[in-house]
C-alpha cells in the first residue's frame, strides 16, 4: 500500500490535465443566428456566455453585475439594446463607456424584489 502512495499525486496530476481541455472546449458558446440583431448574448447567472452572436467575452464582476462586451463590428453608439431577465423585471442597464466594463460594453445590473444586487441570468440583444 505504501509504494503506490507517492505514485497518486502524479496520477491525480494527469488526470486534471487531460481534463481541462475538455472543459474549455465545452466552455465555448453556441452561436445565435438571428439575421435581424447585430449582437445577442444569453448568459447564465455565475456570468458564463451560453450562447452567442458578435459577443467577445461576458464577466461576472460582482454580485448581480456583468459586463458583456460586443465585438468592434457594432456600433453601440447607433443601436437599439435590450435587456431581459427570464423571471424577472428587475434590471438595468448602461452602454455609457465605464471604469468597471470598458468601452464596447454593455454594463448589467441585476436586483432582487427589495432592489439588492442578485446574480440572476439574462439576455442581451443588441439591434
Amino acid at each position: 500500500m505504501f509504494r503506490f502512495l507517492p505514485v497518486l499525486p502524479a496520477a491525480l496530476a494527469l488526470t486534471g490535465a487531460l481534463a481541462a481541455p475538455a472543459a474549455a472546449a465545452a466552455a465555448d458558446p453556441r452561436p445565435i443566428t438571428s439575421p435581424y440583431v447585430q449582437a445577442a448574448a444569453d448568459v447564465s447567472a455565475a456570468g458564463a456566455l451560453k450562447r452567442a452572436k458578435n459577443i467577445d467575452w461576458v464577466r461576472h464582476v460582482n454580485t448581480g453585475r456583468y459586463c458583456v462586451n460586443v465585438s468592434e463590428e457594432v456600433n453601440l453608439a447607433f443601436s437599439v439594446v435590450h435587456v431581459e431577465l427570464p423571471n424577472s423585471n428587475r434590471r438595468s442597464f448602461s452602454t455609457d463607456p465605464n471604469s468597471t466594463c470598458g468601452p464596447d460594453s454593455v454594463t448589467v445590473f441585476t436586483y432582487d424584489l427589495n432592489g439588492n444586487y442578485v446574480d440572476n441570468p439574462f439576455t442581451v440583444t443588441v439591434f
